[in-house]
């Protein structure tokens, strides 16, 4: 991989790389590990086919590695839709939760979005997911809408926005 991008403040060690700046030959194996990842972290139900999000041009993913030995330890990924930005993905793995890698990643988005002209990002969020909410609410998401059965019986539903125009 290579193109790192630098967001503050990140844990020592830690990168954020497009995958847009990854060589297309490592983006397959990229693709794969993603998958991997997400099948440890989210119901099967909520999966993507990274194969398939990737070869779409409005679909893009930031990575957060281990300097050095390119160790995957989160993702987010989002489509941009002209003036607004739907963040799909949002995970880090266990062992590196509450360090700050999570809220780099949506600092980075907010930052390459507002430089497109992206005037707010947008996403849905499982009522019951609290640090995640916690996480959407430190970066100054408000929610605009609840949506009962969203996710399957008994699992509803946040939209939370955040109006990046005026950060």
């Amino acid at each position: 991989m290579t193109t790192a991008i630098h967001v503050g403040p990140l844990p020592s060690g830690i990168i954020l790389q497009s995958i847009a700046a990854c060589p297309p030959k490592d983006r397959e194996s990229l693709a794969a590990k993603l998958a991997k990842l997400e099948k440890k972290i989210f119901p099967s139900s909520e999966a993507f086919d990274y194969g398939s999000e990737l070869k779409k041009k409005n679909v893009g993913i930031i990575l957060a590695v281990k300097e050095g030995t390119q160790e995957l330890v989160g993702y987010l990924v989002y489509q941009r839709q002209k003036s607004l930005a739907w963040l799909h993905k949002l995970a880090t793995i266990e062992q590196e939760r509450r360090k700050g890698i999570a809220k780099c990643l949506v600092d980075f988005l907010c930052q390459q979005m507002k430089k497109g002209g992206c005037r707010t990002i947008s996403l849905w969020v499982d009522e019951v997911r609290n640090p995640a909410r916690a996480l959407y609410a430190s970066c100054a998401f408000q929610q605009i809408e609840r949506l009962p059965e969203y996710y399957g019986p008994g699992r509803t539903a946040l939209k939370l926005e955040l109006n990046i125009a005026e950060h």
